[in-house]
């Protein structure tokens, strides 16, 4: 080789340039993006254009620069680039799609609202046929903008109506969103209840495998709510009853057939209501939060029929079936009132909250003074006399229980709203002995709190039965001799 040619060839001046890397410059765009550098993403975008010129290069390359314009709320250069796009690839349909679509949201961002609602139309049109999907996004889109930024709900309406009638057979899930954006309008702005109702419920019936439970169970109680502001009272029973059945959770079940119940308070059927909310029970023994409000509300029937000493039977249960701190307390309360309405006066009501609070020996917790009191009133109230029906009820929910744990908590809790408190003890103590290591502790505060209070009718003594079941008959200093607060119990 001469030395003019080793020359030439060792010169940096005509070595190769190092290959630019596509990939880490578009990275680097987006990083830029990702970052709030807007400008700096634009102008790495362009630098990039001018060097890498194959079709898929310039298309992603240009819709990164796109978006940054747009966050950069550069709404003119966006549309205008938008526009170069889609005009330097006509042969790309979904190209075409995508950047029509976008431009429809740039004109929106831009309150140009008409001119968007017609860029989504004509994609609805062209796109119908080969990208049904696409379509239905246009439709969705234009009605989103009719509803929500020109007020013009039933024209919005229209389009939705649209994808369901012509798309929804290729596109269920798509169906399901345009019914769910009918109801949302129909209820917030055309304000017509019935019709948002019959939506509500279409997803529910129609389109209930589109959605999950927890969805479903506000669109249930979409239509519940719906037809009660259209004064339409019996088809919001039907309403709750339909979402009792078709829920799977036994806690949102009862919650509906609640929902019903209240339905029945508030037309000022009582007698109705009343056995409604004595089903929700009996149905759904476990289910406390429901359970307890059912019975709360039950008082509040007799209430209203001034069946005073009613009201007071089944303010004892609501006291009986209380379980924790809130809920004792919450309890007491009403059965006090009951107390009050049933005398039209304080005396029990006042000492029945000492007697539980206190116990027989009163505030001072000395025996033979003047703050004593004589009797447990709660211990001598009767529970309310239930219908053939509602005792039919109970005791086949009981005769259907296993022997084992579930059953046996499941009958305690039927017995103590079944006004059977020696009973419902029993059970919670058959509980506590078939519990595992890990329900101990819950079995233990059910059976005391629950079981022994209304088996006693008292919370007052109830700690000395938590030191015979944690210590046995000796207590906690191994020298005392605590009868045996279970005798006579299985």
């Amino acid at each position: 080789m001469s030395f003019w040619a080793v020359v030439l060839l060792g010169s940096p001046a005509l070595k190769a340039q190092k290959p630019r890397d596509y990939r880490k410059e578009l990275r680097e765009a987006q990083s830029q993006q990702q970052r709030r550098r807007y400008r700096e993403s634009v102008a790495q975008c362009e630098k990039m254009l001018q060097h890498f010129k194959e079709s898929w290069q310039v298309k992603e390359v240009t819709w990164v620069k796109i978006e940054s314009l747009i966050l950069d709320t550069q709404y003119e250069g966006a549309l205008k680039t938008l526009g170069a796009l889609a005009k330097a690839h006509t042969d790309d349909r979904k190209l075409q799609t995508a950047a029509a679509l976008r431009s429809g949201d740039v004109q929106r961002m831009l309150k140009q609202f008409d001119e968007a609602v017609a860029t989504y139309g004509k994609v609805a049109a062209a796109a119908a046929k080969d990208q049904p999907d696409q379509a239905a996004e246009a439709l969705t889109r234009a009605g989103n903008v009719l509803c929500a930024d020109l007020d013009k709900p039933q024209q919005g309406i229209s389009l939705y109506r649209e994808i369901e009638t012509k798309l929804g057979a290729l596109l269920p899930k798509r169906a399901a969103e345009a019914a769910r954006a009918i109801a949302s309008a129909h209820e917030t702005q055309t304000k017509d209840m019935p019709k948002a109702a019959a939506a509500y419920q279409s997803l529910t019936d129609k389109y209930a495998s589109a959605y999950d439970e927890r969805t479903l169970l506000g669109f249930y109680g979409k239509t519940v709510e719906c037809f009660l502001k259209a004064e339409k009272p019996a088809e919001a029973i039907a309403a709750a009853k339909k979402a009792e059945a078709g829920l799977k959770t036994p806690a949102e079940r009862a919650s509906f057939a609640l929902r019903g119940a209240d339905v029945l308070m508030t037309m000022k059927k009582f007698a109705e209501a009343r056995a409604e909310y004595e089903r929700v029970i009996s149905s759904y023994p476990l289910e406390q939060p429901s359970c307890q409000s059912a019975q709360a509300k039950i008082v509040g029937t007799y209430r209203a029929e001034s069946k005073w000493d009613d009201a007071l039977g089944a303010a004892r249960i609501l006291y009986d079936a209380a379980g924790d701190e809130q809920s004792i307390r919450s309890a007491a309360q009403v059965t006090a009132q009951a107390f009050l309405a049933a005398d039209a006066n304080l005396i029990r009501a006042n000492e029945f909250l000492s007697y539980q609070r206190f116990g027989p020996e009163g505030p001072d917790g000395k025996p033979r003074t003047p703050d004593d009191i004589a009797t447990n009133h709660l211990a001598k109230v009767r529970y309310p006399r239930r219908s053939a029906a509602a005792d039919k009820r109970f005791q086949a929910a009981i005769d259907a229980q296993p022997k084992n744990y579930d059953g046996y908590r499941t009958k305690a809790f039927l017995y103590v709203y079944w006004g059977k408190p020696k009973e419902a003890a029993g059970q919670f103590r058959l509980a506590f002995k078939a519990a595992d290591l890990a329900r101990v502790p819950a079995a233990a505060q059910e059976l005391v709190l629950i079981g022994m209070k209304a088996h006693t009718a008292s919370f007052r003594g109830l700690d000395r039965i938590f030191e015979y079941i944690n210590y046995g008959p000796k207590g906690k200093s191994g020298k005392e001799n605590i009868p045996d607060p279970f005798a006579g119990l299985p």
